[in-house]
């Protein structure tokens, strides 16, 4: 039978997520401060990726779980010294390749049974008519161990 404590996987796999984007050495070069978080303040400093995260029940009577999707959201506000959207394309296209192959640890009682990088959008510019945002999204099954 499911557990009778609430399952919130959506912090540990966010924690993970970070460390593995941050463990990328080309993509933690390209952002401002290493800023991969969940909030970020107006005045932050571009580029920067911005975790959101949303989460549904796939419990069944036997077994807890959690799908958790993540949105990673990529800001970046070009100037003179860089190309329109490829900054933002290619960390992007960091963000896809690293979790890709990312073997992901989450802390216990977590573990995460199926990773899928499942969309891209973008990068467009966002309604400031500067700053171009892009989001690449993550779906994960996450059992509670």
């Amino acid at each position: 039978m499911a557990a009778s404590q609430p399952l919130d996987a959506g912090r540990s796999l966010i924690a993970a997520v970070r460390s593995a984007l941050l463990a990328n050495s080309t993509l933690a070069g390209m952002l401002v401060g290493n800023r991969v978080m969940t909030w970020a303040p107006s005045s932050c400093p571009t580029p920067y990726v911005q975790i959101a995260h949303r989460s549904n029940d796939w419990s069944t009577a036997t077994e807890d779980g959690q799908e958790v999707v993540l949105d990673l959201n990529i800001y970046h506000q070009p100037d003179s010294q860089t190309p329109e959207a490829g900054t933002a394309r290619t960390i992007m296209g960091l963000c896809r390749q690293t979790l890709h192959t990312a073997s992901l640890s989450l802390a216990s009682p977590f573990k995460c049974t199926l990773i899928r990088v499942t969309n891209e959008i973008g990068p467009y510019r966002d309604p400031d008519g500067v700053t171009l945002h892009g989001v690449v999204t993550i779906r994960a099954l996450v059992d509670h161990t």
